[in-house]
């Protein structure tokens, strides 16, 4: 298998911009320009504002390099054990659910990450792993489950005994291929909130989140007696697809589009409020997750046990927008998250209930055999 690279904290951060292509606009005229680029800076053509990220992509860089550069590593970690968060941040038509979806002809993060992950577990052949899948959506600060059709009460949010935070009744999906995991991804993405704005016709009206739960153990060769004691690495991948920052003067929304920008901003507003906080080198303070369904979903990822990747996309002709994008990006990157590998010695595993059922069930099929055998009556000697 391949190593993952950087599993020390300082490397668990990673944040990177991706620059949208620039289209003739209808007038005819060439688009304005306000940014220069190098691989890792970006600064304004006349010098006032300059930032340095972990890498920056340039308009004409494919999804693929996006992924082999910044988001390959997680994905071998999580292999490992290790949580893992991927999300696009950027304004409203920026190229974010392009960047984590893709299109046809060009997969986004989310499926290349899903097809990665496939592949390297097959490289693995020492370990048994067990894979599900779950997809939520945070429409209006209401969670809801994007695999069930008929839409109940919004799920709560909680919180266990070891403080992990969870959503309770969210259905998890056992799948075993690429093709298993893309097939639920393309059913939730048919009950997502989309919608049309001025920016964009096809506008994402609330913020998801894909996640693949690894749970995986130690093959046995049958060397040795089986035993359900063994630890099992459990690691929790997040894709998430943020929906974007919006102005309502620039997307024309009104009514329902207009409540929906509000709680859209609203949340996007906190989670730059936790991550400034989390940057900012202060330890014990108060930090408001709980303020926002998608910091509360994501407290893990952001500042605890989890490797993240910040994608932020931008366009070169937007100027106030792309510096809060980009004074975004900059005080993310001094956020410090702690990953660790997940092992768990309990039955919260379903790998080791599995495990468990098939050895009960193999022992009641040898008892029941034993004592078939034994109330056999013997056949009688003929020559007697």
């Amino acid at each position: 298998m391949e190593s993952a690279a950087g599993d020390d904290t300082a490397a668990a951060v990673k944040v990177c911009i991706r620059l949208k292509p620039l289209f003739q606009r209808e007038s005819g005229e060439p688009p304005a320009v306000h940014w220069k680029q190098d691989e890792q800076s970006l600064c304004q053509i006349d010098g006032t504002k300059s930032f340095s990220f972990d890498r920056v992509f340039h308009a004409g860089e494919s999804t693929q390099t996006v992924y082999d550069e910044v988001a390959h590593s997680l994905v071998l970690s999580t292999v490992q054990g290790y949580n893992g968060t991927i999300f696009a941040y950027g304004q409203t038509s920026s190229g974010k659910t392009y960047t984590m979806m893709g299109s046809k002809l060009s997969p986004g993060i989310i499926p290349l990450t899903v097809h990665k992950l496939f592949k390297v577990i097959e490289g693995v052949p020492n370990r048994e792993f067990l894979l599900r899948v779950s997809y939520m959506e945070i429409y209006n600060e209401n969670v809801t489950d994007l695999l069930v059709k008929q839409k109940g009460k919004p799920l709560e949010i909680r919180e266990d005994i070891q403080r992990t935070v969870y959503v309770a009744d969210l259905n998890e999906e056992v799948v075993a291929t690429f093709e298993d995991a893309m097939a639920w991804l393309r059913k939730g993405e048919k009950n997502r909130h989309y919608g049309e704005t001025k920016m964009n016709e096809h506008s994402s009206r609330s913020h998801t989140i894909f996640r693949m739960i690894l749970e995986s153990r130690e093959k046995n060769d049958g060397s040795m007696p089986e035993s359900i004691d063994e630890a099992v690495k459990v690691a929790h991948l997040n894709l998430v697809d943020l929906a974007g920052s919006e102005r309502a003067s620039q997307t024309g929304a009104e009514g329902v589009r207009l409540k929906e920008g509000c709680n859209i901003n609203r949340s996007l507003f906190v989670l730059g409020q936790v991550i400034k906080k989390l940057s900012d080198g202060q330890t014990g303070g108060f930090i408001n997750y709980r303020d926002s369904k998608i910091t509360r979903i994501l407290q893990n990822s952001l500042g605890g046990n989890a490797k993240t990747v910040i994608i932020c996309t931008i366009t070169t002709d937007a100027l106030e927008e792309t510096v809060s994008t980009l004074q975004f990006a900059s005080t993310a990157k001094f956020m410090k998250n702690t990953p660790h590998v997940n092992e768990v010695l309990d039955d919260q595993a379903m790998l080791k209930r599995y495990r468990k059922e098939i050895m009960d069930l193999k022992n009641r099929l040898e008892k029941n055999q034993i004592k078939c055998n034994s109330e056999l009556t013997p056949v009688q000697n003929w020559e007697d």
